[in-house]
């Protein structure tokens, strides 16, 4: 967003009806119109983070006994792949008065590259017989190949097979904003993680099977929820950084300071496992599914543009509140193959989860019963 705000011109023209009526205009521009365009940008990366979230919570099929607990840390990788880096402008449901400037293109995603051609916007503002035409260039790629995702997680077993783990990254926002480079005015929210999950032993209640001493077979679900937001004056869509001078509010440099951009997204996840206890090297597998939701958006006070019906001028008059705000959801079934080799109390571990995006999951783990 922050290169599209920079990089808007706005041009004003006197120009005549017949020449634009291809075009239905609007007489006002506010980001809430944006939205079908950030949702197509941002959905590479909508779809693949909450995959990684719910991702790293078992490295084994087997379930602690009692009072067994283990520590882990892992990490993921979610890879998205290069056929979505870009999206057809006729997927993009711009509303009334919004065109490509080249509408054969194709419109760069996050997943893409930088240096894939962004093709221009046009806004076509029209009032009392006069039209202004705000132009921007489409969000570049940002070469976005992959979602990653961590976390520190415990697990402790109870009777009757069963086992409650939970997970935890606390307000990583003070020390994020320590690390922001000099002279760039953008701070982070409160940002962490949190999550809970329960496995069970099935293998227990199935005749003959529970009598197969190195076979286990589990049932998981997991829940996962992430949060982030950025706020400061390079993110911040003013008056003065539109250069629209004219209008009541134009000249109010306080309305705006309430403006954030957050992030959020939630995973949960269920996992039939099988697996097999044999020193040293312990492979399991499984089927399941992931269901995620993803969301983004613009909180606080905008302003929204307009134009002048007696004189052709650009003003803001008015402003919206949470103008955008995007969400994405997705349910889709997985399947993972990992295993994790143990030498006494520790373990290292790694699985392969084959979904609509593939995910690496690796780390270590200490471990007891």
């Amino acid at each position: 967003m922050k290169t599209m705000i920079r990089t808007i011109t706005l041009s004003v023209a006197l120009v005549l009806m017949a020449g634009l009526q291809n075009l239905k205009a609007q007489s006002t521009f506010s980001l809430n119109m944006m939205e079908s365009y950030v949702n197509a940008y941002t959905e590479p990366f909508a779809k693949a983070f909450p995959i990684g979230l719910g991702g790293g919570w078992t490295h084994t099929a087997n379930v602690h006994s009692f009072l067994g607990f283990d520590v882990t840390m892992s990490a993921s990788l979610v890879m998205i792949p290069s056929s979505a880096g870009t999206v057809k402008t006729t997927d993009i449901n711009l509303p009334d008065g919004f065109s490509f400037a080249d509408a054969s293109a194709n419109v760069p995603t996050i997943r893409a590259k930088s240096d894939v051609a962004a093709p221009d916007i046009n806004i076509l503002l029209s009032a009392g017989g006069y039209e202004a035409t705000v132009g921007f260039p489409a969000f570049k790629g940002v070469g976005l190949p992959l979602a990653p995702s961590a976390a520190l997680q415990v697990g402790f077993g109870l009777p009757k097979g069963t086992e409650i783990m939970a997970r935890f990254i606390p307000d990583l926002s003070g020390a994020a904003n320590k690390v922001i480079p000099d002279g760039t005015n953008v701070e982070f929210e409160k940002t962490g993680m949190w999550g809970m999950g329960v496995k069970h032993d099935i293998k227990q209640w199935i005749p003959v099977v529970s009598k197969v001493p190195f076979l286990q077979i589990s049932g998981m679900f997991t829940y996962s929820r992430f949060y982030t937001g950025f706020s400061g004056g390079d993110l911040m869509v003013t008056p003065e950084m539109l250069s629209i001078t004219n209008g009541t509010l134009a000249a109010n440099t306080t309305l705006w300071n309430d403006q954030k951009f957050k992030m959020k997204a939630s995973s949960f996840t269920g996992s039939l496992l099988v697996g097999a206890t044999i020193p040293v090297f312990q492979p399991f597998i499984g089927v399941g599914f992931n269901s995620g939701k993803f969301e983004s958006g613009f909180y606080g006070t905008y302003p929204i543009v307009e134009i002048n019906n007696t004189n052709g001028d650009l003003e803001i008059n008015d402003s919206e509140t949470d103008p955008l705000i995007i969400e994405n959801k997705s349910t889709k079934a997985n399947f993972m193959a990992g295993a994790r080799l143990k030498l006494g109390p520790i373990v290292f571990h790694y699985a392969l989860t084959m979904a609509e995006y593939k995910m690496h999951s690796a780390g270590l783990a200490v471990t007891l019963r």
